[in-house]
Formats: structure tokens, sequence, C-alpha cells
């Protein structure tokens, strides 16, 4: 039997917890934007420390909840 090479490239969409305290001061606008970086800033470290040569952040990241408490 031949042997036959093939090359592919899988996009996955991920999850990443951003949880991050906010305050009160904090407009929705911003919220939305400090949570996507910094569950891009998340994910882009766990991909360097590891060996993930490879893999690439592509795509953009899409808040999907916000959960805020009232003490």
């Amino acid at each position: 039997m031949k042997e036959i090479k093939a090359r592919a490239r899988v996009q996955i969409t991920l999850e990443v917890d951003a949880g991050a305290p906010w305050g009160d001061d904090c407009t929705i606008g911003q919220l939305y934007k400090q949570a996507a970086d910094s569950g891009l800033s998340a994910l882009s470290n766990a991909l360097r420390s590891g060996a993930a040569a490879s893999m690439k952040v592509i795509g953009e990241p899409k808040v999907v909840s916000i959960i805020t408490e009232e003490p």
C-alpha cells in the first residue's frame, strides 16, 4: 500500500475564563474589551509555555456572557 502524506489545519473555538474583578466605574464597553484582551492574553501565554509552535490565535474573541453580583 502506498503511503500518502497529508497536512491538515484545524480551527478550534475555545472558552477561556477571563474572570477578573471590575469596579462599578467600568462601562460595559470597557468590560467587553478588557475581557476579550484578558482571554487572548491567557491563551497566548498558555500556547507559548508549551510545545505549541504549530498553533496560533486566529479570529476575533467573542464575549459570550458577563455575570455580575451585587454585594
